[in-house]
């Protein structure tokens, strides 16, 4: 079974998300800030592997999981809702303000973060009702303007 799938059980599915499926959900946000400016850079995937390391502890094989489904469900999502909604309803704010620290550090990477990858990150801090303050701090711990 696809762990997107789990995210959004159908009715006749009543499959629980696991933590697992959580954690492969914030990864996908930190994948789609590293490919917002249209180039993944050797840097910003450092970074992100790192991340999910730090936070999620997936592993390789788990990563390549996600990197093959995402090509195809990023591609044909509408938004950011369904990555989003499990993250806001199971974790705590203080999980869901780091996930946007790490979403600046990734776009950041490369020392500047593209308009882009600004509103991503305004999008996901907003839907995973994220203070528009943590996202400020984020954004200047990233840039080194703190």
């Amino acid at each position: 079974m696809k762990w997107l799938a789990r995210l959004f059980p159908t009715e006749q599915r009543t499959t629980e998300t696991s933590t697992q499926d959580l954690h492969r959900a914030a990864a996908a946000l930190l994948m789609e800030v590293a490919r917002t400016d249209g180039k993944v850079d050797e840097q910003e995937e450092r970074l992100l592997v790192q991340a999910v390391k730090r936070h999620w502890q997936l592993d390789q094989t788990e990563m390549d999981d996600i990197v093959a489904e995402l090509r195809e469900r990023v591609e044909a999502a509408t938004d950011l809702f369904e990555f989003t909604l499990p993250l806001r309803e199971r974790w705590d704010p203080e999980t869901r303000v780091r996930l946007i620290y790490d979403m600046w550090a990734i776009a950041a990477a490369d020392g500047k973060a593209d308009v882009h990858e600004e509103q991503l990150i305004r999008r996901v801090s907003d839907l995973l009702y994220v203070s528009h303050g943590d996202y400020i701090r984020g954004k200047l711990a990233a840039l080194g303007e703190q």
